[in-house]
């Protein structure tokens, strides 16, 4: 009998809509991606120098790291949601993360594999049920990330209480359904409030609008992000020099 293999914490992000943006953009905006990621790493203590299996995915990656450090992925994504925020400010192209964790046992190889927690992963990270709802809210919510957990990763790190920064009350619930996988998966978009994301899945009839996704603000109308307070809510108000980027773009 074969020896089953260690349960790892699994990770993958990619870019929204990447490939919409010009061909001689398309570097620069999976540069500051996984420089993004690897700066949420590193402040939340995410063990790097461990990370195995990795397989990029052209505007991002899978990887497996030590399950210790599953928290600190998830939490990763709530410094990500501040640091995208800020950088879209003064920069463009702006950009958006997409974000799946995971956990499960995994064989550590030294080249591509083909193991079912990795498809699992990568299902996770392509749902369509989170692409609709960031495609409902791309005209009046800008979308900084949009993390999606599977039920073992949710239960083991966010419900146990193990995460410092996102807790349970903060994700929705949503049924994720593609060929032969299914899971019941948790959801953070920041600035949506968790009742509100079940809402943006809804799908208008002919005699019922769709309903808006709720944007609530923090108490005394601005938003807190890494520690300062900046606007009036996600798209509020804010203050702040306006930049060039590196083509030399304006941003306005």
């Amino acid at each position: 009998m074969s020896a089953m293999p260690t349960t790892k914490a699994l990770f993958g992000f990619d870019v929204i809509g990447s490939s919409s943006n010009p061909d001689d953009q398309l570097e620069e905006v999976r540069q500051a991606a996984t420089e993004l990621v690897g700066e949420a790493f590193e402040h939340t203590g995410v063990d790097v120098a461990a990370r195995v299996n990795y397989s990029a995915t052209g505007d991002g990656y899978l990887a497996a790291f030590p399950e210790e450090s599953l928290p600190a992925l998830v939490d990763a994504a709530h410094f990500l949601h501040g640091q995208v925020y800020l950088r879209n400010r003064r920069m463009l192209p702006t950009i958006g993360l997409r974000l799946a964790v995971h956990a499960a046992p995994v064989t550590v190889v030294d080249g591509d594999s083909f193991q079912r927690p990795v498809i699992e992963l990568a299902r996770l990270l392509d749902a369509a049920v989170v692409k609709d709802v960031v495609r409902r809210l791309a005209d009046r919510h800008p979308v900084t990330v949009a993390t999606i957990l599977s039920a073992q990763a949710y239960r083991t790190a966010v419900l146990a209480g193990h995460t410092h920064r996102l807790h349970p009350h903060e994700f929705s619930m949503l049924q994720v359904a593609d060929k032969e996988f299914e899971e019941t998966a948790w959801v953070w978009i920041p600035g949506v409030a968790a009742g509100d994301l079940t809402t943006a899945t809804a799908t208008p009839t002919a005699d019922r609008p769709a309903a808006e996704p709720g944007t609530p603000s923090p108490a005394g109308g601005s938003q807190v992000i890494n520690g300062e307070v900046h606007g009036t809510g996600i798209i509020g108000t804010n203050s702040g020099s306006i930049v060039y980027n590196q083509l030399g773009q304006h941003r306005p």
